[in-house]
């Protein structure tokens, strides 16, 4: 990957073009505020955390929210291997915002530089992102999961893990194997001792608890991470079963 043009834009109130096409890969880094945006399809809202990508020639829809401060980055990628690098296309988000806070302070530091050297640097931090974000990815992936014979519960925990930052519903879930939520319900707490709904929960909180303590996330955004409607209904779920309100594990557990 070679890091092609990096711009840092710091509270734009609007875009001057509600859509473009690059000739290369492009990447927008968020810091505050928000933008929508449409790729491919695709379309959601980003904040802080968050990377939204798009490939070359293809439409780049946005439209700010509220003032954006963010890192454009446009980069090559010319190999097979690069591209397994990449988050898929659309918005992905970093857990780790110190980690990422770090990076964004050192990439504001050399926003104007563009020699060779700062280039170099800055296509470091750059591919730093894009490795922590497959580290995320892969620590995701290897979540202790119960042993059960029955593949197709197996398979329910697995898509339950894959999708417990959605707001999927047991319907839904049972569709996707082809049974009634009943019959769901039953081969599951067969295979667990546990019903969906509760291994569902205590994935979603164990990443809120980490999110609380490892980022400077608001509750708001924590909850939108695991899948709750708000930070109300989040705070609520978190009390009655960790039994001390999420600020409250904040206040213990951050260093």
């Amino acid at each position: 990957m070679e890091l092609l043009n990096h711009i840092y834009w710091k509270k734009k109130a609007t875009f001057a073009l509600a859509e473009d096409i690059y000739d290369a890969w492009v990447v927008f880094a968020v810091e505050e505020g928000v933008f929508r945006y449409e790729i491919d399809g695709l379309t959601g809202e980003a904040g802080f955390a968050d990377l939204v990508l798009c490939p070359p020639h293809v439409a780049f829809r946005r439209e700010t929210v509220t003032p954006l401060t963010f890192h454009y980055m446009q980069f090559s990628c010319n190999t097979t291997d690069g591209e397994n690098l990449l988050p898929p296309i659309g918005k992905s988000l970093i857990n780790d915002t110190k980690r990422l806070a770090s990076t964004y302070a050192y990439l504001r530091q050399a926003s104007e530089d563009n020699d060779e050297a700062s280039t170099g640097w800055k296509t470091h931090l750059m591919l730093d992102l894009w490795r922590l974000y497959q580290w995320e990815r892969r620590q995701s992936r290897l979540m202790e999961t119960k042993f059960t014979e029955d593949a197709l519960m197996a398979e329910a925990a697995a898509l339950l893990e894959e999708w417990a930052g959605e707001a999927v519903s047991l319907r839904t879930l049972a569709e996707h194997l082809a049974l009634s939520p009943v019959q769901l319900t039953r081969r599951f707490r067969e295979a667990f001792q546990e019903t969906p709904s509760d291994y569902l929960k205590a994935i979603r909180l164990k990443k809120a608890k980490a999110l609380l303590a490892d980022s400077r996330l608001t509750l708001t955004q924590i909850a939108e991470r695991c899948g709750y409607e708000n930070g109300f209904y989040l705070s609520r779920v978190f009390s009655s079963t960790i039994g001390i309100s999420p600020s409250e594990y904040r206040r213990r557990h951050q260093v």
